[in-house]
């Protein structure tokens, strides 16, 4: 599988590549919105990538850069439309920063920093920093937390439907690893 061109953040003067799709979760919610693309390139299924940035404490949209939107497409009219001001008020939640995520986001380094930026309705709330031991107690109270919420079960739900055979000890791991992702309110 082509590894997908990943958007960026630029916080405290520094680009982060996500390990995330924050914009796709905004489509996802209102698939009416998002725009018809002509063609398809490996490297970018979703038609576009996004440079976000933390400026004045605020979640901007920078810029969107899109793969052969249909003609009738306007991009102006569809960030004045969607997102006044650029502003990404649609996202809450977290978005890792840390120069130990690999690819998807691993937490193999033990003696490693993790930090997570905290959104709520497009504001930063906090930069959190935990270590290894930090991090696992962190996402497992969130997790507990999540259980209680109709995200978990519309994601369990998900899994169920696209794994049948797949236990359900095994989807809440995987939900439970993959917290950070799932979770829009702490």
């Amino acid at each position: 599988m082509t590894t997908q061109i990943r958007d960026k953040l630029i916080y405290c003067d520094s680009e982060i590549y996500l390990n995330e799709e924050l914009l796709e979760k905004y489509f996802r919610k209102f698939p009416e919105k998002k725009p018809d693309f002509k063609g398809f390139m490996t490297a970018l299924w979703r038609g576009y990538y996004v440079t976000f940035e933390i400026k004045n404490k605020e979640l901007i949209i920078t810029e969107i850069e899109w793969f052969e939107p249909e003609e009738k497409f306007d991009p102006e009219i569809f960030m004045k439309t969607n997102f006044p001001k650029n502003k990404f008020v649609w996202f809450s939640g977290l978005i890792r920063i840390d120069d130990f995520r690999g690819k998807y986001d691993d937490e193999n380094d033990e003696n490693a920093t993790y930090e997570l930026l905290q959104i709520k309705n497009g504001n930063l709330i906090q930069h959190l920093k935990f270590n290894y031991q930090d991090f696992q107690i962190f996402k497992e109270i969130i997790y507990e937390d999540f259980l209680n919420t109709e995200d978990y079960k519309e994601e369990f739900n998900l899994w169920k439907e696209n794994n049948p055979n797949l236990e359900e000890t095994k989807i809440n791991e995987y939900i439970l690893n993959n917290i950070i992702h799932n979770v829009r309110e702490i």
